[in-house]
Protein backbone atom coordinates (compact mmCIF):
# COMPACT_ATOMS: atom_id res chain seq x y z
CA UNK A 1 0.00 0.00 0.00
CA UNK A 2 1.52 3.30 -0.92
CA UNK A 3 1.52 6.53 1.61
CA UNK A 4 2.08 9.58 -0.31
CA UNK A 5 3.53 12.40 1.11
CA UNK A 6 3.00 16.14 -0.01
CA UNK A 7 2.51 19.65 1.34
CA UNK A 8 0.84 18.90 4.74
CA UNK A 9 -1.14 22.25 4.59
CA UNK A 10 -2.89 21.85 1.35
CA UNK A 11 -6.45 20.76 1.10
CA UNK A 12 -7.07 20.83 4.91
CA UNK A 13 -10.35 22.16 4.65
CA UNK A 14 -13.77 20.65 4.34
CA UNK A 15 -14.49 22.56 1.75
CA UNK A 16 -11.74 22.07 -0.54
CA UNK A 17 -11.66 18.34 1.11
CA UNK A 18 -15.29 18.03 -0.84
CA UNK A 19 -14.80 19.77 -3.94
CA UNK A 20 -11.53 17.50 -4.53
CA UNK A 21 -14.01 14.14 -4.15
CA UNK A 22 -17.25 15.56 -5.41
CA UNK A 23 -17.56 13.34 -8.02
CA UNK A 24 -17.51 10.31 -5.36
CA UNK A 25 -19.72 11.90 -2.35
CA UNK A 26 -22.41 12.82 -5.45
CA UNK A 27 -22.41 9.73 -6.46
CA UNK A 28 -22.67 8.16 -3.09
CA UNK A 29 -25.53 10.88 -2.11
CA UNK A 30 -27.74 9.95 -4.73
CA UNK A 31 -27.56 6.46 -4.09
CA UNK A 32 -28.12 7.36 -0.40
CA UNK A 33 -31.27 9.69 -1.35
CA UNK A 34 -32.70 6.49 -3.44
CA UNK A 35 -32.56 5.09 -0.31
CA UNK A 36 -34.26 7.00 1.76
CA UNK A 37 -36.87 7.67 -1.13
CA UNK A 38 -37.39 3.78 -1.15
CA UNK A 39 -37.90 3.97 2.57
CA UNK A 40 -40.23 6.50 2.57
CA UNK A 41 -42.69 4.77 -0.47
CA UNK A 42 -42.47 1.36 1.87
CA UNK A 43 -42.70 2.55 5.34
CA UNK A 44 -39.32 1.15 6.17
CA UNK A 45 -37.25 3.51 7.75
CA UNK A 46 -33.75 3.72 5.91
CA UNK A 47 -32.33 5.62 9.21
CA UNK A 48 -33.28 2.95 11.26
CA UNK A 49 -29.57 1.76 12.73
CA UNK A 50 -28.04 3.37 9.77
CA UNK A 51 -25.39 5.38 11.45
CA UNK A 52 -24.47 2.00 13.46
CA UNK A 53 -23.88 0.35 10.37
CA UNK A 54 -21.71 3.34 8.40
CA UNK A 55 -20.03 3.10 11.87
CA UNK A 56 -19.54 -0.32 12.17
CA UNK A 57 -18.08 -0.19 8.18
CA UNK A 58 -15.86 2.65 9.02
CA UNK A 59 -14.14 0.86 11.91
CA UNK A 60 -13.68 -2.54 9.78
CA UNK A 61 -12.43 -0.90 6.86
CA UNK A 62 -9.88 1.30 9.24
CA UNK A 63 -8.65 -1.82 11.25
CA UNK A 64 -7.95 -3.69 7.92
CA UNK A 65 -6.32 -0.41 6.39
CA UNK A 66 -4.13 -0.05 9.83
CA UNK A 67 -3.15 -3.54 9.64
CA UNK A 68 -2.69 -3.73 5.98
CA UNK A 69 -0.29 -0.44 6.93
CA UNK A 70 1.83 -2.18 9.81
CA UNK A 71 2.33 -5.19 8.15
CA UNK A 72 3.68 -3.68 4.71
CA UNK A 73 5.62 -1.05 7.02
CA UNK A 74 7.00 -3.80 8.87
CA UNK A 75 8.13 -5.26 5.91
CA UNK A 76 9.70 -2.77 4.38
CA UNK A 77 11.70 -1.23 7.09
CA UNK A 78 12.83 -5.12 8.06
CA UNK A 79 13.94 -5.79 4.16
CA UNK A 80 14.57 -2.37 2.48
CA UNK A 81 15.29 0.31 5.12
CA UNK A 82 16.80 -1.71 7.73
CA UNK A 83 16.64 1.46 10.47
CA UNK A 84 18.71 -0.20 13.85
CA UNK A 85 15.39 0.65 15.28
CA UNK A 86 12.36 -0.76 13.35
CA UNK A 87 9.72 0.32 15.50
CA UNK A 88 10.82 3.76 16.28
CA UNK A 89 10.75 3.75 12.15
CA UNK A 90 7.27 2.68 11.85
CA UNK A 91 6.57 5.21 14.24
CA UNK A 92 7.99 8.30 12.75
CA UNK A 93 7.13 7.12 9.22
CA UNK A 94 3.22 6.94 10.79
CA UNK A 95 3.51 10.20 11.76
CA UNK A 96 4.71 11.84 8.48
CA UNK A 97 1.91 9.80 6.78
CA UNK A 98 -0.91 11.40 8.65
CA UNK A 99 0.69 15.10 8.98
CA UNK A 100 -0.02 15.23 4.81
CA UNK A 101 -3.81 16.20 6.10
CA UNK A 102 -4.79 16.88 2.38
CA UNK A 103 -3.66 12.86 1.75
CA UNK A 104 -5.76 12.24 5.13
CA UNK A 105 -8.68 14.06 4.64
CA UNK A 106 -9.19 12.24 0.82
CA UNK A 107 -8.78 8.92 2.42
CA UNK A 108 -11.25 9.70 5.32
CA UNK A 109 -13.57 11.07 3.19
CA UNK A 110 -13.24 8.16 0.80
CA UNK A 111 -13.85 5.96 3.71
CA UNK A 112 -16.65 7.60 4.53
CA UNK A 113 -18.25 7.44 1.29
CA UNK A 114 -18.02 3.76 1.22
CA UNK A 115 -19.03 3.28 4.47
CA UNK A 116 -22.75 5.29 3.24
CA UNK A 117 -22.50 3.04 -0.29
CA UNK A 118 -22.29 0.22 1.99
CA UNK A 119 -24.94 1.08 3.93
CA UNK A 120 -27.20 1.95 1.10
CA UNK A 121 -26.88 -0.76 -0.88
CA UNK A 122 -27.69 -3.36 2.28
CA UNK A 123 -31.15 -1.27 2.51
CA UNK A 124 -32.29 -1.40 -0.83
CA UNK A 125 -31.16 -5.04 -1.46
CA UNK A 126 -33.10 -6.11 1.68
CA UNK A 127 -36.17 -4.27 0.61
CA UNK A 128 -35.38 -5.96 -3.09
CA UNK A 129 -38.27 -8.66 -2.54
CA UNK A 130 -41.11 -5.57 -1.69
CA UNK A 131 -40.58 -3.46 -4.97
CA UNK A 132 -40.16 -6.46 -7.31
CA UNK A 133 -40.97 -10.21 -7.10
CA UNK A 134 -38.53 -12.76 -8.48
CA UNK A 135 -39.76 -14.07 -12.08
CA UNK A 136 -36.61 -13.76 -14.03
CA UNK A 137 -35.25 -17.00 -13.55
CA UNK A 138 -36.58 -19.05 -16.01
CA UNK A 139 -35.86 -16.59 -18.85
CA UNK A 140 -31.95 -16.44 -17.59
CA UNK A 141 -31.75 -20.63 -17.32
CA UNK A 142 -33.26 -20.89 -20.98
CA UNK A 143 -30.78 -18.22 -22.23
CA UNK A 144 -28.02 -20.41 -20.82
CA UNK A 145 -28.74 -23.24 -22.32
CA UNK A 146 -29.86 -21.05 -25.85
CA UNK A 147 -26.21 -19.94 -25.73
CA UNK A 148 -24.44 -23.21 -24.28
CA UNK A 149 -26.69 -25.88 -25.68
CA UNK A 150 -27.44 -26.91 -21.85
CA UNK A 151 -27.05 -25.71 -18.70
CA UNK A 152 -23.92 -24.09 -18.21
CA UNK A 153 -22.72 -26.05 -14.90
CA UNK A 154 -23.00 -29.22 -16.96
CA UNK A 155 -20.52 -28.51 -19.15
CA UNK A 156 -18.53 -27.31 -15.96
CA UNK A 157 -18.65 -30.23 -13.83
CA UNK A 158 -16.88 -33.16 -15.70
CA UNK A 159 -13.96 -30.54 -15.22
CA UNK A 160 -14.53 -28.93 -11.87
CA UNK A 161 -16.82 -31.64 -10.22
CA UNK A 162 -13.90 -33.25 -7.59
CA UNK A 163 -14.39 -32.23 -4.81
CA UNK A 164 -11.24 -30.78 -3.94
CA UNK A 165 -11.33 -28.72 -6.69
CA UNK A 166 -14.30 -27.49 -5.71
CA UNK A 167 -13.06 -26.57 -2.17
CA UNK A 168 -10.31 -24.71 -3.83
CA UNK A 169 -12.94 -22.66 -6.19
CA UNK A 170 -14.71 -21.66 -3.56
CA UNK A 171 -11.96 -20.85 -1.67
CA UNK A 172 -10.93 -18.22 -4.01
CA UNK A 173 -14.91 -17.13 -4.32
CA UNK A 174 -14.81 -16.07 -0.41
CA UNK A 175 -11.34 -14.57 -1.38
CA UNK A 176 -13.18 -12.05 -2.96
CA UNK A 177 -14.27 -10.03 -0.27
CA UNK A 178 -10.04 -9.68 0.84
CA UNK A 179 -9.14 -8.79 -2.46
CA UNK A 180 -12.08 -6.06 -2.12
CA UNK A 181 -11.14 -4.64 0.81
CA UNK A 182 -7.18 -4.15 -0.30
CA UNK A 183 -8.65 -2.58 -3.34
CA UNK A 184 -10.86 0.35 -1.45
CA UNK A 185 -8.06 0.97 1.12
CA UNK A 186 -5.87 1.68 -2.10
CA UNK A 187 -7.72 3.57 -3.73
CA UNK A 188 -8.43 5.60 -0.64
CA UNK A 189 -4.56 6.03 0.38
CA UNK A 190 -3.01 6.49 -2.65
CA UNK A 191 -3.03 9.43 -3.91
CA UNK A 192 -0.03 9.58 -6.26
CA UNK A 193 -2.23 9.83 -9.19
CA UNK A 194 -5.86 11.14 -7.78
CA UNK A 195 -7.39 10.81 -10.90
CA UNK A 196 -6.67 7.17 -10.86
CA UNK A 197 -8.32 6.49 -7.38
CA UNK A 198 -10.91 8.51 -7.96
CA UNK A 199 -11.64 6.26 -11.42
CA UNK A 200 -12.06 3.13 -9.28
CA UNK A 201 -13.55 4.68 -6.65
CA UNK A 202 -16.19 6.39 -9.02
CA UNK A 203 -16.69 2.67 -10.98
CA UNK A 204 -16.81 0.88 -7.54
CA UNK A 205 -19.91 3.19 -6.51
CA UNK A 206 -21.47 3.15 -10.24
CA UNK A 207 -21.14 -0.54 -9.68
CA UNK A 208 -22.75 -1.42 -6.44
CA UNK A 209 -25.55 1.30 -6.96
CA UNK A 210 -26.73 0.70 -10.64
CA UNK A 211 -25.91 -3.76 -10.87
CA UNK A 212 -26.18 -4.49 -7.15
CA UNK A 213 -29.67 -2.19 -6.57
CA UNK A 214 -31.11 -0.69 -9.64
CA UNK A 215 -30.48 -3.58 -12.17
CA UNK A 216 -31.27 -6.34 -9.37
CA UNK A 217 -34.47 -5.15 -9.12
CA UNK A 218 -35.61 -4.59 -12.42
CA UNK A 219 -34.35 -8.02 -13.56
CA UNK A 220 -35.38 -9.82 -9.83
CA UNK A 221 -33.71 -13.41 -9.98
CA UNK A 222 -32.35 -15.67 -6.99
CA UNK A 223 -30.16 -18.23 -9.11
CA UNK A 224 -29.99 -21.75 -9.64
CA UNK A 225 -29.56 -22.64 -5.71
CA UNK A 226 -32.67 -21.08 -5.29
CA UNK A 227 -34.42 -21.92 -8.40
CA UNK A 228 -36.46 -25.28 -7.03
CA UNK A 229 -37.66 -23.97 -3.75
CA UNK A 230 -39.30 -20.20 -5.11
CA UNK A 231 -41.42 -22.68 -7.52
CA UNK A 232 -39.01 -22.62 -10.74
CA UNK A 233 -38.88 -26.59 -10.89
CA UNK A 234 -36.24 -28.95 -10.47
CA UNK A 235 -33.78 -27.89 -13.26
CA UNK A 236 -30.99 -27.47 -10.79
CA UNK A 237 -32.04 -29.66 -8.53
CA UNK A 238 -29.01 -32.68 -9.07
CA UNK A 239 -26.67 -29.68 -9.34
CA UNK A 240 -27.51 -28.66 -5.63
CA UNK A 241 -27.33 -33.04 -4.96
CA UNK A 242 -24.03 -33.04 -6.43
CA UNK A 243 -22.53 -30.13 -4.31
CA UNK A 244 -23.91 -31.59 -1.09
CA UNK A 245 -22.29 -34.83 -2.39
CA UNK A 246 -19.32 -32.82 -2.67
CA UNK A 247 -19.32 -31.12 0.81
CA UNK A 248 -19.76 -34.88 2.53
CA UNK A 249 -16.12 -35.21 0.86
CA UNK A 250 -14.47 -31.67 1.02
CA UNK A 251 -16.40 -28.63 2.32
CA UNK A 252 -18.25 -26.50 0.36
CA UNK A 253 -18.75 -23.61 2.43
CA UNK A 254 -21.18 -21.35 -0.31
CA UNK A 255 -23.74 -24.19 1.03
CA UNK A 256 -23.51 -22.88 4.28
CA UNK A 257 -24.08 -18.91 3.21
CA UNK A 258 -26.86 -20.27 1.04
CA UNK A 259 -28.45 -21.60 3.95
CA UNK A 260 -27.70 -18.55 5.73
CA UNK A 261 -29.80 -16.35 2.60
CA UNK A 262 -32.63 -18.76 2.80
CA UNK A 263 -33.02 -18.39 6.31
CA UNK A 264 -32.48 -14.68 5.61
CA UNK A 265 -35.25 -14.23 3.40
CA UNK A 266 -37.77 -17.48 4.35
CA UNK A 267 -37.51 -16.80 8.62
CA UNK A 268 -36.52 -12.98 9.31
CA UNK A 269 -32.48 -13.96 9.75
CA UNK A 270 -29.74 -11.07 10.08
CA UNK A 271 -28.31 -11.70 6.50
CA UNK A 272 -31.02 -10.97 3.34
CA UNK A 273 -30.81 -10.17 0.28
CA UNK A 274 -30.93 -12.68 -2.54
CA UNK A 275 -30.63 -11.31 -6.02
CA UNK A 276 -28.47 -13.13 -8.97
CA UNK A 277 -28.62 -10.64 -12.23
CA UNK A 278 -25.92 -9.30 -12.44
CA UNK A 279 -23.07 -11.00 -10.45
CA UNK A 280 -21.25 -8.62 -8.68
CA UNK A 281 -18.61 -11.32 -7.37
CA UNK A 282 -17.73 -10.90 -11.23
CA UNK A 283 -18.83 -7.17 -12.05
CA UNK A 284 -16.10 -6.03 -8.88
CA UNK A 285 -13.67 -8.70 -10.21
CA UNK A 286 -13.93 -7.37 -13.50
CA UNK A 287 -13.17 -3.61 -12.03
CA UNK A 288 -10.35 -5.36 -9.60
CA UNK A 289 -8.50 -6.27 -12.88
CA UNK A 290 -9.04 -3.25 -14.92
CA UNK A 291 -7.92 -1.41 -11.84
CA UNK A 292 -5.04 -3.65 -11.52
CA UNK A 293 -3.73 -2.99 -15.17
CA UNK A 294 -3.42 0.71 -14.29
CA UNK A 295 -0.94 -0.16 -12.33
CA UNK A 296 1.17 -3.29 -13.63
CA UNK A 297 0.41 -5.40 -17.07
CA UNK A 298 1.48 -8.54 -14.70
CA UNK A 299 -0.62 -7.32 -11.82
CA UNK A 300 -3.70 -6.94 -14.56
CA UNK A 301 -3.29 -10.74 -15.82
CA UNK A 302 -3.30 -11.97 -12.64
CA UNK A 303 -6.32 -10.14 -11.41
CA UNK A 304 -7.66 -11.06 -14.93
CA UNK A 305 -7.22 -14.66 -14.27
CA UNK A 306 -8.77 -14.48 -10.71
CA UNK A 307 -11.56 -12.79 -12.19
CA UNK A 308 -12.01 -15.31 -14.75
CA UNK A 309 -12.08 -17.89 -11.66
CA UNK A 310 -14.97 -15.72 -10.17
CA UNK A 311 -17.33 -15.98 -13.24
CA UNK A 312 -16.76 -20.09 -13.65
CA UNK A 313 -16.85 -20.32 -9.65
CA UNK A 314 -20.27 -18.75 -9.90
CA UNK A 315 -21.88 -21.03 -11.96
CA UNK A 316 -20.56 -24.19 -10.69
CA UNK A 317 -21.07 -22.99 -7.01
CA UNK A 318 -24.67 -22.61 -8.12
CA UNK A 319 -25.20 -18.79 -7.19
CA UNK A 320 -25.64 -17.52 -10.99
CA UNK A 321 -26.27 -18.92 -14.61
CA UNK A 322 -23.93 -17.91 -16.90
CA UNK A 323 -25.75 -14.68 -18.02
CA UNK A 324 -25.65 -13.04 -14.88
CA UNK A 325 -21.49 -12.82 -15.05
CA UNK A 326 -21.67 -11.79 -18.91
CA UNK A 327 -23.90 -8.99 -17.75
CA UNK A 328 -22.15 -8.24 -14.85
CA UNK A 329 -18.73 -7.98 -17.15
CA UNK A 330 -20.43 -5.33 -19.74
CA UNK A 331 -21.87 -3.61 -16.60
CA UNK A 332 -17.92 -3.11 -15.02
CA UNK A 333 -16.94 -2.34 -18.41
CA UNK A 334 -19.47 0.33 -18.87
CA UNK A 335 -19.23 1.74 -15.43
CA UNK A 336 -15.54 2.22 -15.87
CA UNK A 337 -15.40 4.00 -19.07
CA UNK A 338 -18.40 6.22 -17.27
CA UNK A 339 -16.17 6.83 -14.44
CA UNK A 340 -13.51 8.10 -16.56
CA UNK A 341 -15.68 10.08 -18.42
CA UNK A 342 -16.76 11.84 -15.12
CA UNK A 343 -13.50 12.29 -13.96
CA UNK A 344 -12.33 13.97 -16.63
CA UNK A 345 -14.79 16.45 -16.36
CA UNK A 346 -15.58 16.76 -12.46
CA UNK A 347 -12.32 14.87 -10.92
CA UNK A 348 -9.71 16.17 -8.48
CA UNK A 349 -7.91 17.18 -11.24
CA UNK A 350 -10.20 18.70 -13.26
CA UNK A 351 -10.44 22.42 -13.21
CA UNK A 352 -12.67 24.54 -11.36
CA UNK A 353 -15.64 25.84 -12.96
Amino acid sequence: MTYPLGNTASGASLKEVIWRNRLLVSIVALHALAGIAVGQHLGISYWSSASTKILGVLLNLSAFAFANYVLSRFAVAVFRVKPKKPISWMIADFRKIVSNRSATSDTLIGFMCIAVLTVSYSYLKTVLPLLQPYFWDPLFANLDRTLHGQDTWQLLWPVLGNPYVTTLINLAYHSWFFLIYIAVCLACFDRRNPGRSMVFLVAFALCWSLGGNLFATLFASVGPVYFEVFGFGDTFTYQMELLHASNEISPVAALQWQQVLFDGHFNGGPIRGISAMPSMHVATSTLLAIYAFSYTRWLGWLMTAFAVVILVGSIHLAWHYAVDGYAALLLAILCWRTAELLNRRFGPTAPRL
